[in-house]
């Protein structure tokens, strides 16, 4: 039930609890969309910790999102299972990730009293989600190993952007350090040695990054330009 585009944490981490959790949930008729939707209370629990702003509710709140990132994992897991994968299910799953990633920016930067550095990792998340969604997809990503490690919002951002001029292990290793999961577990980490700034300063980094390929990829789609895959990935 694990996915190619799973990153370190979740392949041995996260899903090894997520799929004994998932287990249990297929004794029951929960669906994947009421799965995703019941579990975004925790981002808003973790939120509230964050504003708090001290060590102890930090934790905390990284603690929960971790959490989350964990059960994130069951929706895909009972999709696959009952066959009911869907493009809505999918979409679903990425707005409430993307609006948890906007909460916990937000929220940090309250409790950490950097308030403004949490809005602008705000709208650079949002710009760059933007991006993502409005780039082409179908753009073959070099190797087939290469190329299914990416979600399709991502394969038109490599493609098009000039980045896999610096080689495929340099781009596999740099998305997959950067990755959701990577990233929740190593602010947890932060957290936990009193180095909350650094999330902010971090996701700022990766965000803005990210925000500039985006850009290019854009420009470069548009102007009718970009990397040609050298091996179609087979099916």
């Amino acid at each position: 039930m694990s996915k190619p585009q799973d990153g370190f944490v979740s392949r041995f981490l996260n899903r090894p609890i997520s799929r004994r959790i998932t287990r249990v949930l297929l004794k029951f008729p929960v669906r994947p969309s009421v799965w995703t939707i019941s579990i975004f209370v925790l981002p808003i629990i973790a939120c509230v910790f964050f504003v708090r702003g001290d060590y102890v509710s930090i934790v905390i709140g990284a603690a929960i999102f971790q959490a989350f990132s964990i059960l994130d994992g069951c929706d895909g897991e009972i999709a696959r299972a009952r066959n009911l994968e869907s493009k809505f299910g999918e979409r679903l799953d990425q707005f409430c990730d993307f609006l948890a990633s906007l909460l916990y920016v937000l929220a940090l930067g309250l409790g950490v009293h950097r308030s403004s550095e949490g809005v602008i990792c705000a709208v650079l998340i949002t710009a760059n989600e933007w991006l993502l969604r409005a780039g082409k997809s179908e753009t073959l990503v070099a190797s087939p190993t290469l190329h299914e490690s990416f979600y399709a919002r991502h394969r038109g951002m490599v493609g098009h952007s000039g980045l896999l001029n610096l080689g495929e292990r340099f781009v596999w290793w740099l998305f997959q350090l950067t990755k959701r999961d990577m990233a929740i577990f190593a602010f947890l980490v932060l957290a936990a040695l009193g180095l909350a700034d650094w999330i902010l300063h971090l996701w700022m980094i990766v965000a803005g990054a990210s925000l500039i390929l985006s850009a290019i990829a854009a420009v470069r789609s548009g102007m009718g330009q970009g990397d040609v895959a050298t091996r179609e990935p087979r099916a």
